[in-house]
C-alpha cells in the first residue's frame, strides 16, 4: 500500500505508465493504425472533395468519426494498463519505493484524464476491463447515428409546404426550408457568416426599409418600365449605388449615316406630324436619311478595371465577379441567361439624350427630340438587340443598321469584348443578381414579419414532427455531444447558388450523419412566426452540465480508489 509522504519527484510514476504503454503490442497496433488512417483520410479527402463544402462535411467524417474513436479508444486501453490491472495486482507497490501521498496522485490523475476518460476511470473502479471495453466501443458506435434523428426528422419537415392566410403579399404556400432560410440569412449576416458581407450588409440595410410593394417593383423589374415610367425609385436604387463610387456619368453621341431599320415605335415628325421611324425609312429610302443618337447617363457601372481594389466593397464585388465567371464558364452565356437584367438597372438621362433625323427630303425637319417625350426609344434595348446579333446564335435586329453602328452601341455599353475577354458591364450584371438574391430575402423576410400563418393539416403534421424531435433530443445523450461537437466548428462564409434565384443552403457543409443546432418554426400569440425563436438545445447549459458530471465521476473513482486503499 502506497503511504503518504512528500512527493520528491514525479519521474517513477510517468516512466512506470510509459513504460506499460510502450510494452503493448494493441497500444501500438492502434497509434500505427491511427496514423494510417490518418494519412490515408487527408489524402482521399483532399482527391475527392470538389468545393470546400464537399471538404468540410468529409473532414468532419475524418476527424469525429474516425480520429475521435481512435483517440477514445487509445486513452481507453492507457486507463486500463495503468490503473486496471495495477489495481488488482498491487503493481505500484513492487515498482514505487519512494511514499506518494493520495492528494498528489489525485491531482495527477485530474490533470491527465479529466475531459477524456472521467467516465472510463469510474467505470474500470468496479467494472471488468473487457466490460468497460464493450461499453465504450458502442458508445462510439453511437456517434455514427447519433445524429440520424435529427437528419431524418428534419427532412422530412422540409418536405411540409405551409400557407399563409390570405393577403394580398401572397397566396402560394412556403416551404418550410424556404421559410428557415430566410431566417437564418438574416441571423448568419449578423454573425458575419454571408460571403460579400460588406456589400451584402449595405444592400440589405438599403433596400429593408423600403416597404414590400416598392421592393416587388425593382425585384420584378417593374420600378422603371419604359421611358415615360416614373423613375424615382430607379433613381433612388442608383443614387444609392452611385454613393458607393459603384457608377460614373458617360456620354456619347454617333451618327447613322445611311439609316436601314429601326423599331415600329420610336415617332418623329415627318410633313409636320409625327409618324414612326420605321415609316419615314419606307417613304424616304435608308440611303437619303441620317439618324444621330445620344446617350447619356450619370449612373454608367464602372467596369471591373476601374473598381478600387482596396475599397473593400470594390473589392468584394471583383470577387463575386470572379467566382460567377467561374461558375458560369462563359461570359457569353452569361450574358444571354441574364438578358432581361440589362433593362433593371440602367438609367439614361432623359433631358440630355435625344435623336435626330435629317434628309434632303424637305419634308423631314430636322430637331432634336428627346427622350423625355413620348414615343422616344430605350437606349437598352437597341443594346441587347444588336448584342444579340453577335452572340451564339445571331438573330436579326430590328435597328441594324451596319457594323459600324452596332460595334459604337456594342462599346458604349461596354460588351466589346465579351467573346473573348469578358465584357465591362459585368459589373452591372453581376451586380443585378446579389441585389436580387438578397431583396428575396428581405422581401420573404418582411412577409414573415406581417402574416399569419395559417393552421392546417400542413402545420399541424409539421408541429408533431418537432415536437417529436425535441422529446428525442432532450433525451438522447448521444445527440448532445454529437451538437457540442458540431456547435464548436466555424464554418466557412454562405452565399447563393450562382445563377440560381435567391437559392442559399445552409445546411451546404453539414454532415448527414450528425447533428446540428437547430430550432423550429414557432408562433407567437398572433401565429406570425417568431423570428427570434431559441433552438432546440441550450449548448452552453449541456456543457456545464456534462462538465459538472465528469467531475462528480471523478470524485466518485477518487472515493472508491480510497476505500479499496489504492491512494
Amino acid at each position: 500500500m502506497l503511504k503518504k509522504g512528500k512527493s520528491n519527484s514525479w519521474y517513477s510514476i510517468i516512466s512506470f505508465s510509459i513504460f506499460k504503454i510502450r510494452r503493448s503490442m494493441a497500444v501500438w497496433v492502434l497509434v500505427l493504425l491511427s496514423l494510417v488512417l490518418f494519412s490515408a483520410i487527408a489524402i482521399t479527402l483532399f482527391l475527392s472533395s470538389t468545393n470546400i463544402y464537399d471538404f468540410l462535411k468529409n473532414f468532419k467524417y475524418g476527424v469525429f468519426i474516425f480520429d475521435n474513436i481512435l483517440l477514445l479508444l487509445f486513452v481507453l486501453l492507457v486507463i486500463i494498463k495503468i490503473f486496471g490491472r495495477e489495481f488488482e495486482d498491487g503493481t505500484y507497490l513492487l515498482l514505487i519505493s519512494k511514499p506518494y501521498s493520495r492528494f498528489t496522485l489525485f491531482l495527477y490523475s485530474l490533470a491527465l484524464f479529466y475531459f477524456a476518460s472521467s467516465g472510463i476511470l469510474f467505470a474500470v473502479t468496479f467494472l471488468n476491463s473487457q466490460l468497460v471495453l464493450l461499453i465504450v466501443v458502442i458508445f462510439c458506435s453511437l456517434f455514427l447515428v447519433g445524429g440520424i434523428s435529427y437528419s431524418l426528422i428534419m427532412s422530412l419537415a422540409n418536405t411540409i409546404d405551409l400557407s399563409f392566410v390570405d393577403t394580398n403579399i401572397t397566396k402560394q404556400p412556403y416551404p418550410v426550408n424556404i421559410i428557415k432560410s430566410t431566417i437564418n440569412f438574416k441571423r448568419n449576416l449578423e454573425k458575419k457568416l454571408i460571403k460579400y458581407d460588406n456589400l451584402t450588409s449595405k444592400i440589405w440595410d438599403f433596400y429593408n426599409s423600403w416597404d414590400y410593394d416598392d421592393l416587388d417593383k425593382v425585384f420584378k423589374t417593374r420600378d422603371y418600365e419604359n421611358i415615360t415610367s416614373d423613375p424615382t425609385l430607379r433613381i433612388k436604387r442608383l443614387e444609392f449605388y452611385q454613393s458607393l463610387g459603384l457608377t460614373k456619368p458617360k456620354e456619347a453621341s454617333y451618327t447613322i449615316s445611311q439609316l436601314n431599320k429601326w423599331d415600329k415605335i420610336t415617332k418623329y415628325k415627318y410633313y409636320n406630324k409625327d409618324e414612326t421611324i420605321f415609316e419615314i425609312i419606307n417613304k424616304v429610302g435608308g440611303s437619303n436619311l441620317q439618324m444621330k443618337v445620344n446617350f447619356a447617363t450619370n449612373f454608367f457601372f464602372k467596369s471591373p478595371e476601374e473598381l478600387d481594389s482596396n475599397n473593400e466593397i470594390h473589392q468584394e464585388l471583383l470577387d463575386a465577379i470572379n467566382f460567377i465567371g467561374r461558375s458560369a464558364k462563359s461570359w457569353d452565356l452569361y450574358l444571354i441567361t441574364n438578358d432581361l437584367n440589362g433593362n433593371s438597372i440602367f438609367y439614361f438621362d432623359l433631358e440630355k439624350s435625344y435623336y435626330s433625323l435629317s434628309s434632303s427630303d424637305s419634308k423631314v425637319w430636322t430637331e432634336e427630340r428627346k427622350l423625355s417625350e413620348p414615343n422616344g426609344f430605350n437606349q437598352v434595348n437597341v443594346f441587347r438587340s444588336e448584342s444579340a446579333r453577335t452572340g451564339i446564335s445571331p438573330v436579326d435586329s430590328e435597328y441594324d443598321n451596319g457594323t459600324e453602328f452596332q460595334d459604337w452601341i456594342i462599346n458604349y455599353f461596354g460588351a466589346e469584348d465579351r467573346i473573348e475577354d469578358g465584357f465591362e458591364i459585368k459589373t452591372l450584371y453581376v451586380l443585378r443578381e446579389i441585389e436580387i438574391n438578397i431583396l428575396k430575402k428581405i422581401m420573404d423576410y418582411k412577409l414573415l414579419e406581417s402574416v399569419l400563418i395559417k393552421i392546417n393539416t400542413e402545420w399541424q403534421k409539421y408541429n408533431d414532427l418537432i415536437q417529436t424531435y425535441e422529446l428525442i433530443s432532450k433525451i438522447n445523450i448521444i445527440e448532445h455531444w454529437n451538437q457540442i461537437w458540431t456547435s464548436s466548428l466555424s464554418y466557412v462564409p454562405f452565399w447563393f447558388e450562382p445563377l440560381q434565384r435567391s437559392n442559399i443552403d445552409f445546411s451546404v457543409q453539414n454532415n448527414y450523419l450528425m447533428s446540428y443546432q437547430d430550432f423550429p418554426i414557432a408562433l407567437q400569440q398572433d401565429k406570425k412566426v417568431d423570428l427570434d425563436v431559441l433552438p432546440f438545445l441550450n449548448i452552453n447549459l449541456l456543457l456545464y452540465v456534462y462538465l459538472g458530471i465528469s467531475g462528480l465521476f471523478l470524485i466518485n473513482a477518487y472515493l472508491i480508489l480510497c476505500r479499496k486503499n489504492i491512494i
